[in-house]
């Protein structure tokens, strides 16, 4: 058995060079680390979001809509005064 790591982000060329193992030199390959995509670290404002996710119930969001709506006509009557 001989092991050998490849550092690369290249997804398209590490599949190439597998199936060139496999393929054209009948190599049993196995992929000892796991071979995923990398994934995008998510932003902060993106893992709130997934935390807050579900959390709003129809009564929270009607609240919020009429707190909001409140919030406007008391600015509106505060200028116009």
């Amino acid at each position: 058995m001989v092991t050998f790591q490849i550092n690369s982000t290249d997804i398209s060329a590490i599949e190439q060079l597998l199936n060139i193992a496999k393929e054209q030199f009948n190599l049993q390959v196995k992929v000892i680390d796991g071979f995923k995509k990398p994934q995008k670290k998510e932003t902060k404002w993106g893992e709130f979001a997934n935390k807050m996710d579900g959390l709003f119930t129809p009564q929270i969001i009607e609240h919020l809509n009429e707190s909001r709506k409140e919030a406007r006509e008391n600015f509106i009557s505060r200028i116009g005064n």
